[in-house]
């Protein structure tokens, strides 16, 4: 049976000056990805978004999107897609274009940066856990954690990955958690101010894709990782404040968004469709019938497994 149309989801990528980091992939990668699922079936973005609007989409057509601003998308996606004719979407969360070190790519930065590996990241994230004020707490709820059942429809996730987002979101939450990760980088000399400047896209950068025919689209202003948690007055705000960066600093009015972590509820599919969306995206083809908000993405790394079984 054909694949229903959907997008192929990015985040990151590295060359010699954008290190790698979990998930990563090169600029070659990405040409053997792109030459795998067949130019001829990738839609250009505006294309894609006017015929997923009147109906018109038929299996097997694909989109490409990009999440959470990032630089090393920019400098070593673009060029790739300039090279193949390809326009995206660019799904962007603002608030480093207001100067804000956000700490969901900074955290992701260090885990990736100053460890070996993820791994090795995961068992001192777990170490200084244990020792927290918040340790006992912690050790509680995961004594009875299963993997299989948490994320499961994110089936790029290692257990490893599972148990940390769990003790992440689950039970720390934002504040504790960024507390506990402030001990760890100040415990290993990383420079947060230094890493911010290489990390994001800025304004100009983002000028550039609307010009070139990309589609600029909403992601929440701050990425919070458990956006359906939050009231739906802060859900509301977090998508008004990123439409009023957009429309600000890089001269776009949004109509098209991502939902950051594949995080939303009933309540956010409202407050989207009353602030005049009339485009979204979710993180996986999990359901079997979705609104327009809720279009199907596959990531990279599914596409990269089935290449690989493929060879």
């Amino acid at each position: 049976m054909p694949a229903p149309p959907h997008g192929l989801m990015f985040h990151h990528f590295h060359d010699a000056v954008h290190p790698p980091i979990q998930g990563s992939i090169s600029a070659e990668g990405f040409c053997e990805l792109l030459d795998f699922v067949g130019r001829s079936r990738i839609l250009p973005a505006e294309d894609w978004r006017c015929r997923a609007e009147s109906g018109r989409l038929r299996d097997g057509e694909l989109c490409l999107t990009f999440d959470d601003n990032l630089r090393c998308q920019y400098d070593i996606a673009l060029p790739v897609l300039e090279a193949y004719g390809l326009t995206a979407f660019w799904f962007v969360y603002t608030s480093p274009l207001e100067g804000v070190a956000e700490t969901l790519e900074v955290h992701r930065h260090y885990r990736n940066t100053a460890f070996a590996d993820v791994d090795e990241f995961y068992a001192a994230f777990f170490a200084a856990l244990a020792t927290s004020p918040w340790g006992a707490e912690a050790e509680a709820a995961l004594a009875g954690f299963d993997p299989a059942g948490y994320l499961a429809e994110l089936a790029f996730y290692s257990d490893a990955d599972r148990r940390f987002r769990f003790a992440r979101d689950r039970i720390l939450g934002p504040e504790r958690y960024d507390e506990t990760m402030v001990v760890m980088m100040r415990r290993s000399g990383y420079d947060v101010a230094d890493a911010a400047t290489r990390l994001w896209m800025g304004a100009g950068d983002l000028r550039r894709l609307a010009s070139g025919g990309h589609v600029i689209g909403l992601h929440s202003h701050s990425h919070p990782t458990d956006l359906k948690a939050l009231p739906a007055d802060a859900q509301a705000r977090e998508y008004a404040r990123n439409a009023e960066v957009l429309r600000a600093e890089v001269g776009v009015a949004a109509d098209s968004m991502a939902h950051p972590t594949n995080s939303y509820g009933p309540e956010t599919l409202a407050l989207l469709h009353r602030q005049g969306v009339r485009l979204g995206f979710r993180a996986n083809l999990a359901l079997a019938e979705y609104g327009p908000l809720e279009h199907p993405r596959r990531d990279h790394a599914e596409v990269m497994a089935a290449m690989h079984l493929a060879a």
